[in-house]
């Protein structure tokens, strides 16, 4: 089955993006991809697809699409953002059922950044190495989503009968302690500069894009010469440049720079960082690389286990009931009457 989707409003920095090109960095080909992996992984195991199933990633500018042909199941999750579906109001993760002349409509909610809509289908756009991740800096696989913009869709189901509601986002609300691996060039902060990254908050600037996120506060001085040379870098990392303010490098990211790194966001922290908004505080604890591993295969666990309650929330009330034994243990009583005891005597 083949879809049509208007887009009737895009903000900015609105794309299509999947898990991302890996292996090129050596290329000076960053990986891209979603800023939210978590959210990305969740929205595509509610509709049963691929975890690399290529998504719309919605900013807060919001996002508004209508069917102008054929049908596809749809499900958002993400930050905790507004959704309405002709107009009433959703949950804001739903999976719904998109037909000719449904619209959504997406908008800045509670709190976080990104959110993902995805289709129980394919969309129809470019892929380069591999992946259809839109890298707006450079115009990789495209640009931003526009208004009146019609995206395609192949391969196509639309089995969901109604609006299914696929958990509470606030269980994936970010926290404001971001943990970081110190280095790996710490050597170039004096002592109390160290102290002074632990010790203090930083706001996040509007100078936040899918490319960096520029943190405002204490200023973190340089207090050796920069004549280190230029290396790979990657995501998550806290570059300090020569106005001490740290940025931390995002899905775009470039893929060298000879900025001193202060310390590196451990990646179970990172989706919860891209979810923060312009205006967040946050403050930064310091791990070892020890306890960065054990906290990504932790957060893969519970990953999982999010994953498979969302799947559970996909199916709904009536297949569940179904797809489930009741009757398992249950007990007719009769044993307890005396009448259906084997040799029990008989009664007048």
């Amino acid at each position: 089955m083949i879809t049509k989707l208007q887009v009737l409003h895009a903000g900015p920095s609105i794309s299509v993006q999947d898990t991302g090109r890996h292996g090129h960095l050596r290329f000076g080909v960053t990986r891209s991809g979603v800023m939210d992996r978590g959210s990305f992984t969740l929205a595509n195991a509610a509709l049963g697809n691929p975890e690399s199933n290529p998504a719309i990633e919605v900013s807060l500018g919001g996002l508004s699409l209508t069917c102008i042909e054929g049908s596809v199941a749809a499900a958002i999750v993400g930050g905790c953002f507004s959704l309405s579906l002709n107009g009433n109001a959703i949950p804001s993760w739903s999976m719904f059922k998109l037909g000719v002349g449904d619209t959504v409509t997406i908008k800045p909610g509670a709190w976080g950044s990104w959110c993902y809509v995805c289709f129980a289908g394919r969309l129809n756009t470019t892929s380069w190495l591999g992946s259809q991740s839109v890298h707006l800096k450079s115009g990789v696989c495209g640009s931003a989503i526009q208004t009146n913009d019609v995206l395609n869709l192949t391969e196509c189901a639309d089995n969901v009968a109604a609006t299914v509601s696929l958990g509470n986002p606030e269980q994936f609300k970010p926290s404001n302690a971001i943990r970081v691996v110190i280095g790996p060039q710490d050597r170039y902060f004096d002592k109390p500069t160290l102290a002074s990254f632990l010790e203090n908050t930083f706001r996040i600037s509007t100078d936040y894009d899918r490319m960096g996120m520029r943190l405002e506060g204490c200023s973190l001085p340089v207090a050796a010469a920069l004549d280190m040379p230029s290396e790979p870098i990657s995501r998550g990392s806290l570059q300090v440049p020569g106005h001490g303010d740290p940025i931390c490098l995002m899905a775009e990211h470039h893929t060298a720079g000879g900025y001193p790194k202060i310390a590196t966001v451990i990646s179970a922290d990172f989706d919860g960082l891209a979810q923060h908004r312009c205006g967040d505080d946050i403050a930064f604890k310091a791990v070892s690389p020890a306890d960065a591993i054990h906290a990504a295969r932790e957060r893969h666990d519970n990953l999982n286990q999010w994953r498979d309650q969302i799947m559970l929330n996909s199916v709904g009330v009536t297949e569940r009931l179904w797809n489930n034994n009741l009757i398992s243990g249950a007990a007719s009583g009769l044993e307890n009457d005396v009448m259906f005891q084997p040799n029990a005597p008989e009664r007048d």
